[in-house]
């Protein structure tokens, strides 16, 4: 072998770990990259964080630092007060005021992916609290300096950037102005448990520990999940009547879980009937 071959050889020979190393330092991080691409094309299930069967008109605004975040106000009742709910499964890494945002929760739904919620009146989950898709995380409201009426402020976020909504399977288009676009929750597994069922109330209603029997408390007007009814006496005012009863959760009164309160104070059904708001009936107490 010649001398000039050699050294040619010799350089060859010098620069192969490098090149190996370069290789698999490559091949790993493709695999990482492509570990990292999986995680977030596992998109959550989102639903629209409102009760089930609600309609609620989205848009956004040019004080938005991004056009996808939205806001909500209720078509079909009361926005202020209305339950927001968890749009999918998660858990909670931020329950706090700000002054800006107000009432704000943050919800990670692991993969990058996670949702935030401000402007709410009240609060009902802490930092750290798993919560189920359709949980309740707090009541809609118009707390902190950057709203001026009552609405909810949601925002769905991929590694950090804001991105285009999408719930129920579908991307929510981007309208500047209320009424352009409307949605309807399909929000319906109440917390994750099957057995509750969604109601609007018209007026506050006077807990019982039975069907007509000791008060306990009060379930306030507005909408408020109900578990079952049962057939029981007779409530009337007027022309209006009502013989089934709805056990739910009070919101004040003690004891305040599984009491009892009549279907009169249903707001969408008339004389002896006991439906959700998508119109089913409740199903009956076993």
């Amino acid at each position: 072998m010649t001398s000039s071959a050699y050294r040619t050889l010799s350089r060859v020979i010098s620069v192969l770990p490098v090149i190996v190393a370069a290789v698999l330092l490559a091949q790993g991080g493709a695999h990482a990259q492509r570990a990292d691409d999986d995680a977030a094309l596992v998109v959550p299930a989102f639903q629209l964080p409102v009760p089930c069967g609600q309609r609620w008109t989205t848009s956004t605004h040019s004080g938005h630092a991004s056009q996808f975040m939205l806001d909500m106000i209720s078509v079909s009742g009361a926005t202020s007060g209305t339950p927001a709910l968890a749009s999918a499964a998660g858990t909670v890494v931020t329950s706090a005021f700000f002054s800006d945002a107000g009432n704000t929760v943050v919800i990670d739904h692991g993969g990058g992916w996670v949702t935030r919620y401000l402007h709410l009146a009240s609060r009902a989950v802490g930092v750290g609290t798993a919560v189920s898709q359709g949980q309740q995380i707090g009541a809609v409201g118009n707390t902190g300096s950057a709203t001026t009426g009552a609405h909810l402020h949601f925002e769905q976020r991929l590694n950090g950037a804001v991105v285009q909504p999408v719930v129920d399977g579908h991307a929510v288009p981007v309208t500047w102005s209320y009424y352009q676009h409307v949605e309807t929750s399909n929000n319906c597994d109440g917390g994750g448990t099957p057995d509750r069922y969604w109601v609007d109330t018209f007026a506050d209603g006077p807990g019982y520990s039975t069907p007509g029997g000791t008060r306990t408390g009060t379930l306030l007007r507005g909408t408020n999940y109900v578990y079952c009814r049962a057939w029981g006496p007779l409530v009337q005012s007027g022309s209006s009547f009502n013989h089934w009863w709805l056990k739910t959760d009070l919101d004040s009164g003690s004891p305040w879980q599984n009491q009892w309160v009549s279907a009169y104070y249903l707001a969408r059904w008339g004389n002896d009937q006991a439906k959700d708001n998508n119109g089913n009936d409740i199903p009956d107490c076993t």
